[in-house]
């Protein structure tokens, strides 16, 4: 049995919390991620706009997947999940919260950016039922594959 639930974020106090984490989880990656710069106001904002599904283990935050909706799927963003709780099946729970977001969103499918130079990430989205379905580049980030799973 899992030692942790994944449930949409109703704590807006709590956003500079789940902020950290989700710093913490992109802080290894080279180039450094963009996500590191990003502030509490930015964070604050896309709570507005956007359903948040967080993974916690008692009280404390391990992990999060940010949702939006954007031309009839639910797009994903921010894959988050803290270094010492990888490979414990967060991940997975929080792509499994995603479909049942996606589905009672109406959404026919699932999308997501990926960095080209992290295939480990896009193996494990493919894993996940995850397709490439294009690539592309935003100035002065590195390149994407853009992936999609349909419902």
């Amino acid at each position: 049995m899992a030692d942790f639930s994944v449930a949409r974020w109703d704590e807006p106090e709590r956003l500079g919390e789940l902020l950290a984490v989700v710093h913490g989880a992109f802080r290894e990656f080279e180039p450094p991620s963009g996500v590191l710069k990003e502030t509490l106001a930015h964070l604050t904002a896309r709570f507005r706009d956007e359903t948040f599904l967080v993974a916690r283990s008692g009280g404390a935050i391990i992990g999060s997947v940010f949702c939006a909706r954007k031309d009839g799927a639910l797009y994903l963003t921010r894959m988050a999940v803290l270094p010492g709780w990888r490979k414990r099946g967060v991940g997975a729970a929080l792509m499994q919260a995603a479909v049942e977001e996606a589905r009672r969103a109406g959404a026919s499918r699932l999308t997501l950016r990926v960095r080209q130079n992290l295939p480990g990430n896009r193996a494990y989205f493919q894993k996940l039922g995850f397709a490439v379905t294009g690539e592309g580049a935003d100035p002065g980030r590195p390149p994407y594959f853009a992936m999609e799973r349909a419902l």
